[in-house]
């Protein structure tokens, strides 16, 4: 199935979601394989997933549960909360993993 090479890497929602008490954090692997993070100060929740883009600027994402979710997504850049510049940047409809928004994380983060 088609995968998007854009997508491709690890994506922080912290930036875009400044001062919230949670922070998600998708990682989408070259072979379809992804993981979905969701933080907080008490826990961190890992949950595997396959994903896809059964056509452009769609996502489908099946966990290891089963579940199935499919959102619209662009990939451009963006500005993150109380920052000047813009940063590689992926935003969700519906929201993925509990965020909307997500920037990418530099290499040396990764």
């Amino acid at each position: 199935m088609p995968l998007d090479t854009a997508l491709i890497g690890h994506w922080d929602s912290s930036p875009f979601d400044y001062g919230v008490m949670e922070a998600s954090e998708l990682a989408f692997l070259d072979d379809g394989r992804g993981t979905g993070t969701l933080a907080n100060a008490l826990e961190e929740d890992v949950t595997e997933f396959v994903w896809h883009c059964p056509e452009s600027g769609v996502l489908e994402v099946r966990d290891e549960y089963g579940g199935v979710e499919r959102v619209h997504y662009t990939v451009a850049p963006a500005v993150p909360v109380h920052a000047t510049d813009p940063v590689p940047a992926v935003h969700f409809e519906p929201a993925l993993f509990f965020a909307h928004g997500y920037a990418r994380m530099c290499a040396a983060n990764v």
